[in-house]
């Protein structure tokens, strides 16, 4: 603001001035209370300030000041975005009716232009929305009617996870922030939430938040998503190929003043992640644990900053913090509609009779590992507790530790993870005790049981050989962390760095439903 008042000083005829105005009326219009007389001078014809009506100039910045002064005291009020259908371009007679905008045609695109001065740069919009199943649009913003791909694209979609042809779920910054996880159901409201401060993107689900992301200066872009950046510009909603229905209601938008740019404090990192989801790879750790004070509001914020979607396992089984049917259903409750996979973490063997099937399976997905099981002397062991582990001869302890593996992946799961474990008493042995032969008997029960492999980036397990001998055979993996606090949760960085030496491609990928 400050700046615009010192070129106005310096401006030394009307036409210089006006073009200042312009500018102040354009970036700063929704925060003046009453711009009728402001339009009206930087309407008047230019003319040359000679010293007898110099004056004229500081008239004006009198009433620039008066008016900036009244900025900080304006209340901005939401703009009803579905209040007239006339401020939309494509919307044809019956798509609105009493404040439902109804959406149930493939292939249509409306773009919102309640007037030629009307762009959005800072804003928060927000409208409650209804899918039909089978329903999916997209909300496009900074865009224009003439170049619909300028800009970005937030995902409406609740299909099942799984569908390879409608990868990217509710939420979703497209191609740049994914989420693969569905969080609701179609044929019910829920509100969705876009707000833009300068470089920074904000969405929200229902109140929670599933992207954080800032812009940076120079951000990865392929050709094909090269103009999603942050300019200026309107609104549209585009629906596509299959389409059966969606709603919208209660659609709203706010401008908001311009603010401070904010800092991209890794943006290796941020590259990174944005190459990886524009290629639509599922980033997903499958194997997170609230657990060393990591609770799931801490865990579905730092997913919206990072950009990795998180799996969040509850402990199930004899000796473990969930023992019952009962236990199981009070879980499941409390998680409903969170943003982020429901995974059940299936320990020991006794779990297949401990919990029945229909509660299991309203889990995204079961994992288990060979961790916990009862060798041929009849001591039930845990491979990761010194003092409960009986290792005995090497040789001995591999064969029965890879029976174990081949009958574990037997069981109703779809991830095997913490591949390849050895007690602390072997595992310098790793490579040795690790043979080829025992390495294909894993490889071929997970392919004969399909069943994904957990590439787990705090272990680092399994081991490279294995991971390439298992991506030869055609079997599927799963990116994993099973942390044990907060802080060894850490960002996925070997898996990452798996997944370009082995140059692994979304269809190699797991994820809960039907595979590629």
């Amino acid at each position: 603001m400050f700046l615009s008042l010192l070129f106005l000083l310096k401006a030394t005829n009307l036409a210089d001035f006006q073009k200042v105005s312009t500018f102040f009326l354009l970036k700063y219009e929704p925060f003046i209370k009453d711009f009728s007389i402001f339009k009206l001078i930087i309407h008047v014809p230019a003319l040359p300030l000679k010293p007898k009506i110099s004056k004229m100039k500081y008239v004006y910045l009198i009433l620039f000041t008066v008016l900036l002064m009244n900025a900080c005291t304006k209340t901005v009020t939401p703009e009803d975005m579905l209040s007239d259908a006339t401020k939309w371009q494509g919307v044809e007679k019956g798509y609105l009716t009493d404040g439902v905008l109804d959406l149930g045609s493939e292939f249509l695109t409306l773009v919102y232009q309640p007037g030629i001065l009307n762009t959005y740069t800072n804003f928060e919009f927000s409208t409650e929305v209804l899918t039909e199943v089978g329903g999916h649009a997209n909300i496009l913003f900074h865009t224009n009617k003439r170049y619909l791909d300028q800009g970005y694209a937030v995902k409406i979609d609740n299909s099942a996870p799984g569908d390879w042809d409608r990868l990217l779920k509710t939420g979703s910054l497209s191609s740049v922030r994914n989420i693969f996880y569905r969080m609701l159901s179609d044929e019910e409201w829920f509100k969705l939430v876009i707000r833009v401060e300068e470089n920074h993107i904000q969405v929200s689900v229902n109140g929670y938040p599933v992207v954080d992301y800032i812009e940076p200066e120079v951000p990865f872009r392929t050709p094909e998503i090269d103009k999603r950046r942050l300019s200026a510009g309107t609104f549209a909603i585009e629906t596509g190929f299959g389409n059966t229905g969606v709603k919208f209601r209660n659609m709203n938008v706010s401008k908001l003043p311009p603010g401070e740019k904010r800092q991209n404090d890794d943006s290796d990192f941020t590259r990174q992640i944005t190459e990886l989801h524009s290629r639509h790879l599922p980033l997903v750790d499958f194997h997170v644990h609230e657990k060393g004070g990591l609770t799931l509001p801490l865990l579905i914020e730092k997913s919206a900053k990072l950009g990795i979607n998180y799996g969040v396992a509850a402990n199930c089984g004899l000796k473990f913090p969930i023992q019952n049917d009962e236990e199981l259903k009070n879980y499941l409750a409390s998680i409903k509609g969170m943003p982020i996979f429901k995974a059940m973490q299936a320990e020991g063997r006794e779990w297949v009779d401990m919990f029945s099937p229909d509660l299991v399976s309203e889990f995204d997905y079961a994992f288990t590992d060979a961790m916990t099981w009862t060798n041929r002397n009849g001591t039930r062991m845990r491979l990761w507790v010194p003092e409960e582990t009986e290792v005995g001869d090497p040789e001995d302890f591999m064969e029965q530790l890879v029976s174990q593996i081949e009958q574990v992946v037997t069981e109703p799961i779809s991830i095997y993870v913490n591949p390849t474990f050895l007690p602390v008493e072997i595992e310098d042995r790793y490579d040795e005790l690790w043979t080829d032969e025992r390495v294909n008997r894993v490889v071929n029960s997970l392919v004969k049981n399909n069943v994904a492999l957990e590439i787990n980036s705090r272990t680092r397990l399994p081991g490279k050989k294995f991971i390439a001998k298992a991506k030869d055979a055609g079997v599927k993996f799963a990116l994993g962390t099973n942390n044990t606090n907060a802080e060894n949760l850490g960002k996925l960085e070997w898996a990452i760095e798996i997944i370009e030496e082995f140059n692994l491609q979304p269809t190699d990928m797991f994820l809960p439903g039907n595979s590629p």
